[in-house]
């Protein structure tokens, strides 16, 4: 009793918590506590920039340095606390050295911008698996211009490959046709890509050749916007739509009534309004580039309150099945946000963004239509033989295998489906496996994210082991909680540049799934 006493303490908190974040998403300002954690790399980016652009921008940039500055343990890392890494490390030195040597070791610092593209290119050779971009000999200038090129990389990404080639290239030919580039895809509020990387790297291309334009002003007061308080910059701007969509489904989970959570109608009005023109959802409206794994999310949302098909999403995740069966995460597209029509290639196959499409597309039909089998064989496929699937977009086996184990007990098995339906069982007892034996002596699987998930993913399935793994699952959880509510930063989020990053609604949000799940199997529980 309890701990079933705990549990609904710490649910009171966390939902609390999140409730104050998706009403200032709502609102359109999200503080710095309910926001993407800023990041070591990106802020010296962005502190270059605006040295670069120099007068009117001195406070953001002396602010931004500031901050690297207690960041300092002996070098800087992928995030906050994190261990030194190399080429962050070397980024964020020289900015430091030339923001306070005077003009002169201004000067020196933007010559070498050049130094620069190679370590931004470097880190963008540790891309996430399933996306090969294009070899060293493409990237060069006027190659990574031309079309077969440049669709092997995911558009957010084009623009901070494109810089960095300016920044290394001697070509004036090509540097023109590079700075063209950059003109023609800076996005209507200033910034490249909804991206602080990609606007800082866009800004310092277009300078160094000698560019100073209303452009460059325009990505400067983005920039500025877009710091935080404490002067540090996040690594991307905000995932609105990831947060309001697993909001909108968690707390759905919990009432019949939507007027019983003040800001649920709102929420979900928002999410109406966020949805581009051929059914897709970038991470914040309504500028951001469509994501597979956002429009998923959103979808799983407004059915899980609305109980309605939203067809136009629907139709479009399934027009975007890859031939394998399995989706990726970002699609190619024609027009702005939100006018705009997705199309392939669709970049990045992802074991977590097709279970969230598959759980999108079983909620709104449960008629198992060939698609749906088809993605099913696929992460099937996927298994490893200890058990595990792999993760695009968070580190560590966990993530995938207890969503995947979510999933598998939805399925109803039948008789024409009958292989699928025995590898179904097999994969089943295969990740459970994996999952108990995964488990930390203290109770946890890692992360909060991995503890949450591994906990929602075991729930179905309870009867199969002991009480106690849960249990002591719970009591990990509840030891991670802080006082405001939210929990142990995980930081195992992957930006794409491999600068690791933490959402901490989200991470909020599945502690508060888990231990929803949690009370309604307490009685059995503890009286089994």
């Amino acid at each position: 009793m309890e701990l079933k006493n705990e549990v609904q303490k710490s649910l009171d908190l966390a939902r609390f918590y999140v409730s104050e974040g998706v009403q200032q998403i709502l609102q359109g300002k999200v503080d710095e506590l309910h926001s993407v954690s800023p990041s070591q790399g990106a802020t010296a980016l962005a502190s270059l920039a605006l040295l670069a652009i120099g007068r009117g921008y001195e406070n953001a940039q002396q602010r931004g340095i500031k901050w690297l500055k207690h960041q300092d343990q002996g070098g800087w890392g992928k995030f906050p606390g994190d261990k030194p890494d190399e080429e962050i490390t070397q980024i964020v030195s020289m900015v430091l050295q030339g923001s306070e040597g005077g003009w002169k070791a201004k000067i020196k610092l933007l010559s070498q911008t050049k130094r620069f593209s190679h370590v931004i290119l470097s880190l963008g050779q540790r891309v996430i698996p399933g996306l090969e971009g294009p070899s060293p000999e493409e990237i060069l200038l006027p190659t990574i211009l031309e079309d077969r090129i440049l669709t092997k990389l995911p558009i957010y990404g084009r623009s901070v490959v494109v810089a960095a080639s300016i920044l290394g290239s001697n070509s004036q030919e090509g540097v023109h046709q590079g700075i063209q580039y950059l003109i023609k895809t800076q996005m209507q509020d200033g910034s490249w890509a909804e991206d602080i990387i990609a606007t800082s790297m866009s800004i310092l291309a277009m300078i160094s050749k000698g560019i100073h334009t209303e452009q460059t002003h325009r990505a400067g007061r983005w920039l500025v916007q877009k710091q935080y308080p404490s002067g540090g910059w996040p690594a991307f701007d905000q995932l609105n739509v990831w947060s309001i969509g697993w909001a909108v489904s968690i707390f759905g989970e919990i009432t019949q009534n939507p007027s019983d959570i003040p800001w649920l109608d709102e929420a979900i009005d928002w999410l109406k309004r966020a949805q581009n023109l051929d059914g897709s959802y970038g991470s914040t409206p309504p500028y951001t580039h469509p994501d597979l794994d956002d429009t998923a999310v959103a979808l799983i949302g407004l059915h899980q309150v609305c109980g309605e098909r939203n067809q136009l999403g629907a139709d479009l995740l399934k027009k975007l099945q890859n031939a394998d069966g399995s989706w990726s995460t970002f699609p190619s597209f024609q027009g702005i946000p939100p006018n705009i029509s997705s199309e392939f290639p669709v970049y990045i196959p992802s074991v977590d963004v097709s279970i969230h499409v598959l759980e999108a597309l079983w909620r709104a039909s449960r008629s198992q239509e060939e698609i749906i089998w088809h993605g099913l064989n696929w992460i099937l496929a996927q298994q490893d033989e200890q058990g595990a699937f792999p993760a695009s977009w968070f580190e560590g086996s966990v993530y995938s295998t207890a969503q995947a184990l979510e999933l598998f007990s939805k399925w109803k098995f039948s008789w024409e489906r009958w292989n699928t339906a025995r590898h179904i069982l097999g994969a089943r007892k295969k990740g459970l496996e994996f999952l108990i034996e995964a488990q930390d002596s203290n109770g946890g699987w890692g992360s909060v994210v991995e503890t949450s998930l591994a906990i929602a993913g075991l729930w179905r399935y309870s009867k199969n082991f002991p009480k106690k793994i849960i249990d002591n699952g719970v009591k990990n959880l509840l030891s991670a909680q802080s006082n405001n509510g939210s929990f142990e930063p995980s930081h195992r989020g992957i930006y794409a540049k491999g600068w690791n990053y933490e959402e901490p609604i989200t991470t909020t949000l599945t502690a508060i799934r888990a231990l929803q799940r949690y009370q309604r199997l307490y009685k059995n529980l503890f009286f089994r």
